[in-house]
């Protein structure tokens, strides 16, 4: 029985007018191009590239904090820009990288945690003290915890105060945008595995941004590859670390540091130029890093070739 659409993006772009100095013309940056993806309910998908590719705008997107420019986007069913702010609180809430920057310093951690309740306004004091404490305790936190500062926590623990904030109001997607690349790496594997634990325990659905390739492996169950504001390969997520198909997967894949001695830094071809959202080249937007590239992939737009599960944008595929 296939599972129901918790997220579903058709035709998305997303263009921001931009400008260099006081006295620049104003150009236009594409950062999502005619995106389009569907997560079904208690999947999840991870998007992966390199920074600056746009893979944080879907995130954005789906929230509600950017509207598209063209496409729509709903969310089990609902169109997300014309739900109510609170309902849309109530269904989806966000996971963001820093949790320093995220949290108020000023403010107790109980107190943290409890604002999406109290903004909701319709749950008496001592019912959102006993969801607060329900919370905490559920992400790995005491309360005597939750009456510090996020000053007085580690990394590790503002995370998790993070976690617990978008939880409180038992959102049934969840949007995590690189929501480890701030921590130490044992501290990530145990951020991960609350993660992945109650994603199990509560159903939730996750769209996870990351530029870690290991740690995309080890959550998702899709993983769609981003680069210049498009997805240029989709797969389940074995299939795509076992057998990628686009070269950019393969690069990227190529690039990932081994911790054998003296094999140094991988060299993987792509050059010293990153790609300019500004300046998209004609053709297959990758053709000028590509190490396989022909002369059609400058001219030629890729087609999307289907795969179970997703698909591969490359002339050269098979």
């Amino acid at each position: 029985m296939t599972a129901p659409i918790a997220i579903e993006v058709k035709g998305v772009r997303k263009t921001f007018l931009v400008k260099d100095g006081l006295l620049s013309k104003p150009r236009h940056v594409v950062a999502v191009d005619d995106v389009s993806f569907s997560v079904p309910q208690g999947g999840v998908l991870g998007v992966v590239g390199e920074s600056g590719c746009g893979k944080s705008t879907p995130a954005r997107l789906i929230l509600g904090l950017l509207e598209p420019s063209a496409g729509e986007i709903t969310v089990e069913g609902q169109k997300i820009l014309a739900m109510d702010r609170k309902a849309r609180a109530r269904l989806i809430q966000p996971v963001f990288q820093d949790p320093f920057s995220s949290l108020n310093p000023l403010t107790r951690v109980r107190d943290i945690v409890a604002m999406p309740l109290i903004a909701q306004g319709t749950l008496d004091r001592a019912t959102v003290t006993t969801r607060v404490e329900e919370m905490l305790e559920r992400v790995g936190l005491s309360r005597e915890q939750g009456t510090r500062l996020p000053t007085e926590l580690s990394g590790g623990q503002r995370q998790r105060v993070a976690i617990a904030r978008a939880l409180v109001l038992r959102p049934r997607i969840v949007v995590c945008d690189e929501p480890t690349s701030a921590l130490d790496v044992s501290v990530q594997a145990q951020i991960l595995n609350l993660l992945a634990e109650l994603r199990k325990d509560l159903g939730l659905t996750y769209l996870f941004i990351s530029h870690n390739l290991a740690v995309v492996e080890h959550v998702a169950s899709d993983v769609a590859v981003m680069y210049l504001g498009r997805f240029v390969e989709r797969q389940p997520t074995e299939t795509l670390f076992a057998h990628p198909e686009h070269p950019y997967t393969k690069a990227l894949l190529a690039s990932v540091l081994t911790p054998e001695p003296g094999l140094g830094v991988p060299d993987v071809g792509l050059g010293d130029t990153l790609p300019d959202p500004a300046n998209i080249p004609p053709g297959c937007r990758f053709h000028p890093r590509c190490p396989i590239a022909e002369p059609r992939c400058s001219v030629e737009r890729p087609p999307l070739k289907p795969r179970p599960g997703g698909g591969v944008e490359c002339l050269l595929v098979p």
